[in-house]
């Protein structure tokens, strides 16, 4: 089928599970669902129910999860070639969730001086602050002054289109890297 459309396809844990490493994290501790659609990050789409498609650390990536693992694959080159993740890859992805965080303890912790939090707790396990790349989180910051987070995605993806480097095409999606700030910078492209 890759072939049809001359790119490869985003992966589902199902269709090849031997190309997916996966790490203990339940769902208490990472709610994909939630934190990456929250508004956070503007980059992640869900391209297969439950699977999550995006950029970290320069890499296009498909996340998922079940109860109580956090499921990966990366792609690689401008192929989009699916691979198994290496230790370091998946060091990228516990970073960028904090996942050396106990939530649990900072859940127990802020029931205990807030009763609003403790009310609102038992809805929203799983949610926590990405550890973005803090250029991407400013131009994205800028971006959503008086805006929604649709708009918000739709300007983050077309500066990354416009100047970043492609990673790779899978279906009929292409991934850009963000771009660097010497891309930016660029006289080249600055109205006069």
């Amino acid at each position: 089928m890759a072939a049809l459309c001359g790119c490869m396809r985003h992966l589902t844990l199902a269709s090849d599970p031997a190309l997916w490493a996966s790490m203990p994290c339940p769902r208490s501790e990472l709610r994909l669902d939630l934190v990456l659609a929250s508004g956070q990050s503007f980059r992640w789409r869900e391209q297969s129910p439950a699977h999550w498609s995006g950029v970290l650390a320069g890499r296009v990536w498909t996340l998922t999860q079940t109860e109580e693992r956090l499921c990966c694959t990366v792609y690689r080159g401008p192929q989009g070639r699916a691979a198994r993740p290496t230790p370091r890859e998946l060091d990228a992805v516990r970073a960028y969730f904090q996942l050396d965080v106990s939530l649990a303890q900072l859940y127990s912790r802020w029931s205990s001086v807030d009763s609003h939090f403790r009310e609102v707790a038992q809805r929203f396990q799983g949610v926590r602050l990405l550890r973005q790349d803090p250029v991407e989180c400013l131009f994205s910051f800028i971006c959503s002054s008086n805006n929604n987070i649709t708009r918000i995605a739709g300007m983050v993806e077309r500066l990354c289109q416009a100047f970043g480097p492609q990673l790779t095409r899978l279906d009929d999606v292409t991934y850009h890297g963000f771009p660097s700030l010497q891309a930016l910078a660029e006289p080249s492209w600055r109205c006069t």
